[in-house]
C-alpha cells in the first residue's frame, strides 16, 4: 500500500493505538478486538447497538457528494440471515456532524427503524434530520434472505433535502486476521516479536454479514464547513423500555448511548478495559474536555508510550472528540468507493481502506508489514451505497462458505 504524506502523519498517533492493541488493566492482561466490532461490556450483550465501522468519504462518481455509512450487529451468518438481519425498532442511531470547527456537534441524524412484523416485509425507517416534524421522511429498509441470490438493494431519494438512504445487510466491509494480530501483539509484551504469524493471510470477518445504513448528501447540505473538514461520529443509542400487551418493545424518555464510535480502533485500544463502558456513554465534547485522558495516557505510559506519539494521538482522536474528519475538497477517485491514496484514512476513511497495515507498520517502527489480509473478500460496489451484496447460504453441493477463521 502506497503511503502519503498526510498518512504518515498518522503514523507516530497511530502506533500508540497499535502497540496497545494489548491494555495492562489491574494487573490482567486483555487482548483487543479488532475494529470497533465487541469493543465493551455492555455491548457484548447487545449486538444491535454493537457498532463495527464508520465511513466517511466523498463520492468517487461525483465528487460533490459524500457518503455518510455505518456498520453495527456483526458476524451474521449467511444461514441466519432472516433472523438475524432484523434492525432493533427500540433502537436510535445517530449520526453527529460537526461544522464549526470545535467538538460540539451542530447537525444530526437519526434514523429508527419500525417492528418487523412478517419475514416478507420489509422494515421502514424514519430519518429524522431536525426538531421539527416535518423534518423527516420514511424510507424502506432492503429485506434480509436466505435466498441463493441477494436481494437487490433499495435505495430511496428525498428529493427535499437531497439525500440518498440505504439500510440492510451487506457483507461486512472490515478486512482483518484478528488471531494473528492478538499472537503478534502478545509475542511483543513477551519481548520477542514475532511477525511471522502474520504469514496466516486469513480474514476473520469473510463469510460474515452485518447490518448497515448509508446516507449520500450534497456537501451544499452542511453549509459552511470550517476549513472544509466535516467531523462525523456514529451513536448508538437506546431509551428505557418497556413491553406492551402484544409483545412489542415500547421505549420511552432520553435516548442514552449504548456506544459510540469515530476513528477505528480507538476505543477497542487505546481506551482501558476498565474505561470502555464509561467511554461509551460520553460524548465528543467529553473527548475535547480530557475526561477520559488521564486513564488513556497513563495506559499508554504503562505500555512505554512516549509522549510525542501520545499528543500526536490525541490531536486525532480528542481534538474535536473522536470523530473522523473529512477533507471535503480532498478528491476522491477510483473504484469500490475510491482507491487514490490522497483521500485514504485518515482523511474520512472508505471501505478499501487498509487501516490495520496502516497501524502494523508503525508496531514495527516503520518498517512497512501487513497482516496478509488486503481487502474484503467480496470487493465493495462503484455506485452507491458502495457496501457488497451479503453473503447468502450456498447451492448444493458448494462446501465453502467463505469463512476464514
Amino acid at each position: 500500500m502506497r503511503r502519503t504524506t498526510r498518512m504518515r502523519s498518522w503514523f507516530v498517533g497511530a502506533a500508540a493505538m497499535a502497540v496497545a492493541g494489548v491494555a495492562l488493566i489491574s494487573g490482567t492482561t486483555r487482548v483487543s478486538r479488532a475494529a470497533d466490532h465487541g469493543d465493551s461490556p455492555n455491548v457484548a450483550g447487545d449486538q444491535a447497538c454493537d457498532i463495527a465501522d464508520v465511513f466517511a468519504f466523498s463520492d468517487p462518481n461525483d465528487n460533490s457528494k459524500v457518503v455518510i455509512a455505518a456498520t453495527f450487529r456483526g458476524f451474521i451468518a449467511s444461514g441466519e440471515n432472516v433472523n438475524f438481519g432484523i434492525f432493533d425498532p427500540g433502537a436510535n442511531y445517530r449520526f453527529e456532524f460537526e461544522t464549526t470547527g470545535d467538538a460540539k456537534p451542530d447537525q444530526f441524524i437519526d434514523v429508527r427503524f419500525s417492528q418487523r412484523l412478517s419475514t416478507a416485509e420489509a422494515q421502514n425507517a424514519t430519518v429524522i434530520f431536525g426538531k421539527k416534524k416535518t423534518d423527516q421522511f420514511t424510507a424502506p429498509a432492503t429485506n434480509s434472505s436466505i435466498n441463493a441470490t441477494a436481494p437487490a438493494q433499495v435505495v430511496t431519494n428525498n428529493a427535499a433535502t437531497g439525500i440518498d438512504f440505504f439500510a440492510g445487510m451487506v457483507d461486512d466491509p472490515f478486512f482483518f486476521d484478528i488471531p494473528a494480530n492478538n499472537r503478534f501483539i502478545a509475542s511483543i509484551r513477551a519481548g520477542s516479536p514475532q511477525p511471522g504469524v502474520f504469514q496466516r493471510g486469513r480474514d476473520s470477518f469473510a463469510g460474515y454479514n452485518i447490518m448497515c445504513i448509508a446516507m449520500r448528501f450534497p456537501k451544499t447540505y452542511f453549509g459552511t464547513v470550517a476549513n472544509n473538514i466535516l467531523a462525523v461520529d456514529f451513536l448508538a443509542q437506546r431509551a428505557s423500555q418497556s413491553f406492551n400487551k402484544d409483545g412489542t418493545i415500547k421505549s420511552k424518555g432520553k435516548f442514552k448511548n449504548v456506544d459510540r464510535m469515530g476513528n477505528p480502533t480507538v476505543n477497542v485500544v487505546v481506551v482501558p478495559f476498565n474505561l470502555k463502558n464509561e467511554y461509551n456513554t460520553g460524548s465528543t465534547e467529553d473527548d475535547a474536555k480530557g475526561r477520559f485522558a488521564d486513564q488513556i495516557v497513563a495506559n499508554l505510559q504503562s505500555l512505554g508510550t512516549q509522549t510525542p506519539s501520545i499528543q500526536t494521538l490525541a490531536g486525532i482522536a480528542f481534538t474535536r472528540g473522536d470523530s473522523l474528519k473529512l477533507n471535503l475538497t480532498t478528491p476522491n477517485s477510483g473504484p469500490r468507493g475510491g482507491t487514490n491514496p490522497e483521500a485514504s484514512f485518515p482523511n474520512g476513511r472508505r471501505l478499501a481502506d487498509d487501516t490495520v497495515d496502516i497501524a502494523l507498520t508503525l508496531v514495527a517502527n516503520g518498517t512497512p508489514l501487513g497482516d496478509n489480509v488486503n481487502a474484503s473478500d467480496i470487493p465493495p460496489q462503484d455506485q452507491f451505497p458502495f457496501f457488497a451484496l451479503p453473503q447468502q447460504p450456498r447451492d448444493n453441493g458448494v462446501v465453502d462458505d467463505n469463512t476464514r477463521n
